[in-house]
């Protein structure tokens, strides 16, 4: 579990986090000039990228580059004691500057979301961070757009209650930002707290590593596509290959003939655990056996698969669950091969079919206790199933 929870807080970061310096400096500029900003949060920035690095070291980049953003920004707003400013522009010069950032942010969100994608999409998946922070950028852009406004409107009002009008905006201003920051840390914790109940796929690398995570149902409707590690087992009795059709109602491959045993692995989930827990759920198959064949990769057709292929024999009655399968059938290797290509079987059986053939598994067309499948799975334990 402390592992899927610190998946589920790379994959939705408190966006808070990357610009809290900004903000710091924001706040302490207004209120007790730019030296006193400079000195609290240039040592924020500082502490948090090293925070980062320790603890979400995978979304490092993301974070310097927002660091990055504040170190400039900062800089530029330093201009103002090189160049002279109207006075009136001097108090809010540093928002005005943070304003036309993020309003850089805003209309070329599509171009950055690319360029980003291309280093960081390899090692976590970013959508939500994209969206959330985005998100939290127009707010912003929006607190800082009123705060300008009544700032300029109030000077420029000639009016005997200025001081008291700019200083009722800048209280006002104050309380927005902390709504803000209050706001979007109470709703992440709400939003990770979801996520935790729900069902998390790993990512993994072309070597099978894991690299990642993702919510299953964003993973299926996400453009980026993700390689996830799956286990499939193959049940085999005298010759005769068992098959599932899929549930019409699954959105993947709905109504396709399919191995037997078919699922993903879930986060924090290993192999077996992943294999007893189908076997059980779909077929109500306690203490399951069952022998490594190979390993393959596949594109599928809004995923890439992972796919670490075992074989079994019937070991007892076999019960579907008519929740997960509309039906299953005892497939001869005669049938099978008469309709391989018609595309009633999901490419990943079609693979496999050829992995099991080369094997040998399939050259007797008798599975008595003495056959050489029920012997590799079962050992002295073969004379018990019958």
């Amino acid at each position: 579990m402390k592992k899927l929870r610190k998946q589920i807080r790379e994959s939705f970061f408190n966006p808070v986090l990357h610009l809290l310096p900004l903000l710091l400096f924001l706040v302490l500029d207004e209120f007790f000039g730019m030296g006193i900003a400079w000195k609290i949060s240039f040592p924020v920035a500082l502490i948090l990228v090293v925070y980062v690095f320790y603890k979400y070291n995978r979304i490092l980049i993301w974070h310097l580059i927002f660091t990055s953003l504040f170190v400039i920004i900062s800089l530029i707003a330093g201009l103002e004691y090189l160049f002279p400013i109207n006075p009136h522009l001097h108090k809010i010069f540093y928002e005005i500057v943070v304003m036309s950032f993020l309003l850089f942010f805003i209309a070329f969100r599509t171009q950055i979301q690319r360029v980003i994608l291309k280093v960081i999409s390899k090692l976590i998946p970013m959508s939500n961070n994209f969206n959330e922070l985005y998100r939290f950028i127009w707010a912003l852009f929006l607190i800082l757009t009123a705060y300008i406004s009544s700032d300029l409107l109030a000077e420029f009002s000639f009016s005997k209650n200025t001081a008291f009008y700019l200083q009722l905006s800048q209280y006002g201003y104050l309380g927005a930002l902390a709504f803000l920051i209050a706001f979007e840390i109470l709703r992440v914790q709400i939003v990770r707290a979801d996520l935790l109940k729900e069902e998390w796929w790993p990512i993994v690398s072309d070597h099978g590593k894991i690299i990642g995570s993702v919510q299953h149902q964003t993973s299926l409707n996400d453009e980026n596509k993700y390689k996830h590690p799956v286990v499939r087992v193959l049940i085999i009795d005298k010759g005769l290959i068992l098959m599932q059709k899929r549930s019409t109602e699954n959105l993947v491959l709905g109504g396709l003939w399919d191995t037997a045993i078919s699922n993903h692995m879930k986060m924090e989930e290993n192999i077996d655990q992943c294999i007893e827990r189908t076997a059980l759920e779909r077929y109500a198959l306690d203490n399951f056996r069952y022998m490594y064949l190979s390993t393959y990769s596949l594109d599928a057709l809004n995923e890439y698969h992972y796919a670490f292929l075992f074989v079994s024999c019937q070991q007892m009655e076999i019960k579907p669950n008519l929740s997960f399968i509309d039906q299953t059938k005892w497939w001869t290797q005669q049938q099978i091969e008469q309709n391989l290509n018609s595309g009633i079987f999901t490419d990943n059986f079609v693979v496999e079919y050829d992995l099991l053939k080369r094997s040998g598994l399939l050259e007797s067309s008798r599975c008595e206790c003495d056959c050489r499948l029920k012997e590799a799975i079962y050992g002295n334990d073969t004379k018990n199933l019958n």
